[in-house]
C-alpha cells in the first residue's frame, strides 16, 4: 500500500510480511524434515501399536511407551516434527487400549501427558541446542588450531604438553606423540630451560605474564628463536587448569637485527675513522653526532661535548650564522661556507657544507655535513645555498 504525505512528494510505504518473498527450502533441509517426520510418527505408532498388542503388560502405565516415543522425537527428530508427534500422541492414545479392555485413563490423563511431553520437549530440545553450539564451537577451535600461521600448545598446570598444533610440528620438526607429557621447557635450549620453568611457575601463580623470546631445539638439532606467549585456560571453578602456549619463529627478524647491528656497527667505524670531518644534525640545526675527525679539530674528546648544540654555535660569524638559519629554515642544500670555527681553544678557518637528506615524503629528514680546513689566508665569504 502507497500513500503520498501531504506537502510531500515522498511515497510512504508499508509491507506486510506476509509480502516478503519466501525463501525456498532446499533439498537438505526438505530431507531433513521428513527424516525427523518419518521418527516422530513412526516411533509414535510403533509405541501405539506395541502397547495395544501387549495391553495387559501395559495397563497400569498406559502412557510409557508414548513418553518413550516423545522423547526419542525431541532427541533425533526435528522440532516441528517433535512437536506436531505431541499433537499426534495425545489424539492417538485412545487408540492404545483394545476394544474389549476397559477404559485405563479419563482424558484429562491425555491432557496431562501432552503438557508433560511439551515440558520434556523443550528441555530435550535446549540440550540438542546446546550440543550443536558444542559441536560448532569445537570445530570452530579445531579450524584454527589446525590452520593456524602460529605454532600452538596446550600445556597443564605443570607445564607438560597436552596437545600441539601442526604449525607447531612443522616448525620444531617434531610430533604430538614427541611432545605429549613432556615439560615443554624440555625443547628450549639448556642453558635457557631452568629459567623457562621458572617463568612459567610465576605464571601459574597468577602474579606475572609470559611474553618472551627464547632459543628451541629443532628435531634435525638446529636452533631457532622463538617467541613465547602464554595464556591462561580456565577450569570450570575458573582456577588456572594450565596455559595456551603460542610459539612465533622470530628467527628471520633476529638474522635481521644482527645484520642491521653489524652493519650499523661497520658505518659506525667507518664514519668515525674517515679522515674528513663530518656531522649529522637535525631539521633545525642541533647536532646530533660527529665523527673523530670533527672532535679533534674542535679539540673535544667526547661528542657529549657536543649534545644540545647547534650548527650555528660552531660558525663564529654572525653572517655565517645568518646563512645556516636561511639554509636550515629553506630546507636547502649549503655549499661552501668560509667562515671561522669556534674550536676549543682558537678559531680555525674553514669551509663548510650541508646536505638535506629527504624522507619518503620529500621531508627533511636531516642534514648530512663536512668540515674541512680552509687554505691558508682564506677569509670568509658568502656560501651558496641550493
Amino acid at each position: 500500500m502507497t500513500r503520498k504525505s501531504a506537502g510531500s512528494e515522498m511515497p510512504l510505504t508499508w509491507s506486510n510480511r506476509g509480502d516478503d518473498p519466501r525463501v525456498p527450502l532446499d533439498r537438505a533441509t526438505v530431507l531433513r524434515e521428513a527424516r525427523g517426520y518419518a521418527i516422530a510418527l513412526g516411533s509414535l505408532a510403533v509405541a501405539i501399536v506395541l502397547t495395544r498388542a501387549a495391553w495387559p503388560l501395559f495397563g497400569r502405565t498406559p502412557f510409557a511407551l508414548l513418553f518413550a516415543s516423545v522423547f526419542l522425537s525431541a532427541r533425533y527428530a526435528t522440532e516441528t516434527s517433535s512437536l506436531v508427534g505431541i499433537v499426534a500422541a495425545g489424539v492417538g492414545a485412545g487408540l492404545m487400549v483394545p476394544a474389549f479392555a476397559p477404559p485405563a485413563f479419563q482424558e484429562s490423563a491425555i491432557f496431562t501427558f501432552v503438557g508433560v511431553s511439551f515440558v520434556v520437549n523443550r528441555i530435550v530440545m535446549g540440550l540438542n541446542h546446546t550440543e550443536a553450539a558444542l559441536h560448532v564451537s569445537e570445530a570452530q577451535f579445531r579450524a584454527v588450531w589446525d590452520n593456524s600461521a602460529f605454532g600452538a600448545a596446550l600445556l597443564d598446570a605443570r607445564g607438560l604438553v597436552e596437545r600441539i598444533n601442526p604449525a607447531l610440528e612443522r616448525t620444531l620438526g617434531l610430533t604430538t606423540d614427541a611432545w605429549r607429557g613432556v615439560s615443554f621447557a624440555d625443547f628450549i635450549m639448556v642453558d635457557e630451560a631452568k629459567d623457562a620453568r621458572a617463568r612459567f611457575a610465576t605464571f601459574m601463580a597468577g602474579t606475572e605474564s609470559y611474553d618472551r623470546e627464547t632459543r628451541f631445539r629443532r628435531a634435525d638439532g638446529t636452533t631457532i628463536w622463538g617467541r613465547i606467549t602464554m595464556s591462561a585456560v580456565h577450569g570450570a571453578d575458573r582456577a588456572l587448569a594450565g596455559a595456551l602456549m603460542i610459539v612465533e619463529d622470530v628467527s628471520r627478524h633476529r638474522s635481521a637485527e644482527e645484520h642491521t647491528r653489524t652493519a650499523e656497527a661497520r658505518f659506525r667505524a667507518l664514519f668515525d675513522d674517515v679522515p674528513v670531518a663530518l656531522f649529522q644534525s637535525a631539521v633545525d640545526g642541533r647536532i646530533l653526532t660527529a665523527n673523530r675527525a670533527l672532535l679533534r679539530m674542535l679539540g673535544h674528546q667526547s661528542s657529549d661535548a657536543l649534545l644540545d648544540l647547534r650548527i650555528t654555535d660552531l660558525v663564529a660569524t654572525r653572517e655565517g650564522q645568518d646563512l645556516v638559519n636561511e639554509t636550515l629554515r629553506g630546507g636547502r642544500n649549503l655549499r661552501s661556507l668560509v667562515a671561522p670555527l669556534a674550536c676549543r681553544d682558537t678559531l680555525r678557518m674553514v669551509a663548510i657544507e650541508m646536505r638535506a637528506v629527504r624522507n619518503a615524503d620529500g621531508a627533511v629528514a636531516h642534514y648530512d655535513g663536512t668540515v674541512v680546513e680552509a687554505p691558508k689566508a682564506s677569509i670568509a665569504v658568502p656560501a651558496t645555498g641550493v
